[in-house]
């Protein structure tokens, strides 16, 4: 009876691998009662092998309903996401008109949905698009909304040339919209035949700002979107954007890859929407000056809020923000695109030292000045990035103040080591009074050298690179989540000093802690979705710990 109720109160899950064994121990047993159970058993070798097959197709059955049952949740739920994003383009945009369908060989929602929030965050004044559709609808929407903007959407077939005009006729859009017939002719490039659109019809002496490619089929050629940066890199803008849609296929990813080999002042992001979708940009040519703040997160949207609200609140103009995910699945994703944050997500979690290399792959490669790292869990006050900053043009690598927890291994960067303020600075909300009262009692000198720093945040110059680990890589790939700052520092051979001057609130144990606490390679680690206090209960019991790990074990 107890066995009963756990069936059916409990779904039975079975991994592939368990699957593949159990199926293996029945064709054995299988084969043992076939060949001598009627000698030893009699008749009774006909129930039990009857008995046999129907346990085993019974685990079979289980296993595939499973599967199906998953997989229509899942593909259910994307397609409410994509009604939901659907539904926000028409209020957003103020679409009255029926848009033509999308999915399938037209844009998903969330691809258009990311056209228009960088249309409307970049405020393009000319767009060139390859191939047509709802896509070119939803710009031309975007720029009636900004009250301006032209985009020249190519299209080879004559029949969806004809279709197009009338859609963006239908939705009066004509003022901004302009679909023009282009013929698919051969280029050369790089010594190879190529087709491509016809690029005639674009106006030799105007400056592309954004360009959006969802053509042509990839039945025309081999890689059949490759050309398009090849032949409209000179046209484009500096700090131009390019948006390519598919980028779930393999042939999108070698696309990508190519173009990253081949032009050094562009930087490519992947987006996990329904269809995959990749997002050049084309680097700022004074990046020399500029810095780039690396905010590196798994599973801490509650934190990641505070943290990356006070850095957009807070940090000045010439600091470049992007988040680096690993594999979140707690909205941080979603969060950060509702809010028109940059983030590179990831498909599945490979940890932070990963993170930290792909900010400094996109900091060397787009010459950035300075690279800041910063965990999930901090609060950053006015007036504390400037600071380091400032330091940073001295010093190879700098660190700020704060909590005597929150520096963890390095207590020399403890404030009360320097200040005496009346606030309570474990009460994050202190942050920025803490701050002001370090403005107005500033150290002479301003600096403190170290042998190392603690990495909860921490900057870098451009003298960094010649200490890197590899060509791309600045950290030792092999340790996952943590120590790497510390071996960093150890391959220094410059001073490194903390920043008397500057403070920032760091809540500890967010980024490093909870994803190693049974010292686990990364992608197996049971502790990862975990915020910091539920980790800290089940570290400081055994039987906690043990607990968790049954019920992780048993899938509860």
């Amino acid at each position: 009876m107890l066995i009963i109720n756990f069936f059916k109160t409990k779904e039975l899950k079975i991994g592939k691998k368990n699957i593949v064994f159990a199926l293996c121990i029945f064709i054995i047993l299988y084969g043992v009662i076939v060949l001598f159970g009627e000698q030893y058993l009699g008749s009774l070798s006909y129930f039990i092998l009857y008995l046999l097959i129907s346990v085993g197709l019974y685990i079979f059955t289980i296993s595939k309903s499973r599967d199906l049952n998953e997989k229509i949740e899942e593909d259910i739920s994307n397609k409410y996401k994509q009604l939901e994003i659907l539904a926000s383009l028409y209020n957003y945009l103020d679409i009255k008109t029926p848009l033509p369908e999308t999915g399938g060989w037209a844009a998903y929602p969330d691809f258009l949905k990311k056209i228009a929030e960088t249309i409307l965050l970049k405020k393009p004044e000319f767009i060139v698009e390859a191939s047509s559709g709802v896509s070119s609808i939803i710009i031309g929407y975007c720029f009636k909304k900004l009250g301006q903007g032209k985009v020249i959407s190519l299209e080879h077939d004559l029949n969806y040339v004809e279709k197009s005009k009338k859609l963006i006729q239908k939705h009066q859009l004509e003022d901004y919209v302009t679909i023009v017939h282009a013929p698919l002719k051969n280029y050369i490039i790089n010594d190879k035949k190529w087709i491509w659109y016809n690029t005639d019809s674009i106006e030799k002496d105007v400056l592309i700002d954004m360009v959006v490619v969802d053509g042509p089929p990839n039945y025309i050629q081999d890689l059949s979107r490759y050309p398009v940066i090849p032949l409209l890199y000179e046209k484009m803008n500096d700090n131009s954007i390019l948006i390519l849609d598919d980028g779930v296929r393999d042939e999108e990813k070698e696309i990508t890859k190519r173009w990253e080999e081949e032009f050094e002042d562009i930087s490519i992001e992947y987006f996990n929407f329904e269809s995959g979708a990749f997002i050049v940009n084309k680097s700022h040519k004074e990046n020399g000056e500029r810095a780039l703040l690396a905010f590196t997160t798994a599973n801490q949207l509650e934190y990641n809020i505070k943290g990356i609200n006070s850095i957009m609140a807070n940090k000045p103009d010439y600091i470049d923000v992007v988040i680096y995910d690993d594999a979140s699945n707690d909205g941080t994703v979603d969060w950060c695109k509702d809010n028109d944050i940059p983030i590179v997500t990831k498909e599945k979690a490979k940890g932070l030292t990963h993170s930290w290399n792909l900010a400094y792959q996109k900091f060397k490669k787009d010459g950035y000045k300075y690279l800041m790292f910063s965990n999930s869990d901090i609060v950053v006050p006015k007036d504390a990035l400037e600071a380091v900053i400032e330091l940073n043009k001295k010093y190879i690598i700098v660190s700020p103040l704060s909590t005597r927890k929150g520096v963890g291994h390095q207590p020399q960067q403890d404030i009360r080591n320097y200040y005496n303020p009346s606030f309570d600075e474990y009460d994050f909300t202190n942050t920025d009074k803490i701050q002001e009262f370090i403005n107005e009692h500033k150290l002479d000198p301003d600096y403190k050298k170290v042998d190392y720093i603690n990495g909860f945040f921490f900057s870098v110059n451009r003298d960094i690179i010649q200490y890197e680990y590899s060509e791309h890589e600045l950290f030792h790939p092999g340790n996952h989540n943590v120590g790497n700052e510390h071996e960093l520092c150890e391959r220094v051979t410059e001073p490194i000093a903390i920043v008397l001057n500057a403070y920032i609130f760091h809540f500890k144990g967010i980024s490093l802690e909870v994803t190693n606490l049974d010292n686990q390679s990364y992608e197996y680690n049971i502790y990862r979705d975990l915020n910091w206090q539920q980790a800290e209960k089940i570290k400081s019991s055994a039987w906690r710990k043990l607990w968790f790990k049954i019920k992780y074990k048993l899938k509860f």
